[in-house]
């Protein structure tokens, strides 16, 4: 699915959170402050199917749902107690669904906006410090974590590192698998995938978003797969999927898995990704250069159309 599972948790969560704060308004009798977080919530049970089905973006529904939760923090932080909080979600919403960059744009404008919609009382130097404050220690540590995240050291496999292999490490870790399904008598498949757009991207804008895409598409098939399989960019462009204990309907039903999830993977100077992919089954007997063979053929095919 075009969704991943933590992304999915979270937006029940937080579609678990805007109910509840509807069904508090109302027992309150705050009858004022009820509709924006019900269109919200409302709009997120929408959004949430539809992502599911490969429909919506990734992206369109996180912008969606950072503009919904900023309305919803400037109505609702004039009538609270400790409006000061609401602050702080509305940099935190920022940091959770943008890119740090942009969120610390986007934070920078919004304390002083927030502070105004509060009134004199609250737009006050100090109050704009502090917001100020916040907004940079939520940039620091979302820098920290997420480099934190690429250099741990507490990971199994390079896989789970890297989130893909090089060619090498991955033609290596194919003579394992072939090796291992002959002597359990399992099933092995490989799913070879060409990505066009990254020869556009890296063509008309540089290498630069060719990678961040190839990342994306990395972190999609990492969340749409099992903890077993194994990615690899077998060359530029093409990718080897390795799908231990799949047969080949199995395999087929991942290929079209992970067809309509890399349609999420969107960017405004080429849009949509795309995927071409063919399965390839390893046959009793088969060895490892003979496989190895039939998988290049494969993605000779799959470059065949678009050379």
């Amino acid at each position: 699915m075009a969704l991943s599972r933590y992304k999915l948790v979270a937006q029940l969560l937080i579609l678990g959170l805007l109910v509840g704060l509807a069904l508090w308004e109302h027992l309150m009798r705050h009858y004022d402050l009820i509709l924006p977080p019900t269109l919200l919530a409302i709009a997120l049970l929408v959004a949430i199917p539809l992502q599911c089905l490969g429909h919506l973006g990734a992206a369109v529904a996180d912008r969606l749902l950072l503009a919904g939760g900023l309305i919803l923090c400037a109505v609702e932080a004039p009538g609270s107690a400790t409006p000061m909080l609401w602050l702080g979600l509305s940099v935190a919403l920022g940091f959770l669904l943008l890119p740090p960059l942009t969120a610390l744009i986007l934070s920078l404008a919004v304390v002083p906006a927030l502070l105004v919609v509060l009134g004199d009382a609250y737009m006050t130097l100090f109050n704009l410090a502090l917001g100020w404050w916040l907004t940079l220690a939520a940039a620091t540590l979302t820098l920290l974590l997420d480099h934190s995240a690429k250099t741990s050291p507490f990971t199994l496999t390079p896989w789970r590192r890297d989130r893909r292999l090089s060619g090498s490490c991955i033609r290596e870790n194919l003579k394992i698998e072939v090796a291992r399904a002959a002597a359990l008598d399992r099933p092995l498949s490989v799913l070879v995938v060409y990505i066009p757009q990254l020869d556009q991207a890296s063509d008309q804008f540089g290498g630069h978003l060719r990678e961040i895409l190839s990342a994306s598409f990395s972190d999609v098939v990492s969340n749409n797969s099992r903890q077993s399989d194994l990615l690899g960019e077998y060359r530029a462009n093409v990718f080897w999927l390795v799908l231990p204990n799949a047969a080949e309907p199995g395999a087929i039903a991942a290929a079209k898995r992970l067809s309509n999830a890399v349609t999420a993977v969107t960017h405004p100077e080429i849009g949509s990704l795309e995927s071409y992919s063919r399965v390839c089954t390893l046959q009793i007997d088969e060895s490892a250069e003979a496989f190895s063979r039939r998988l290049e053929a494969a993605a000779n095919k799959l470059l065949e159309p678009h050379a």
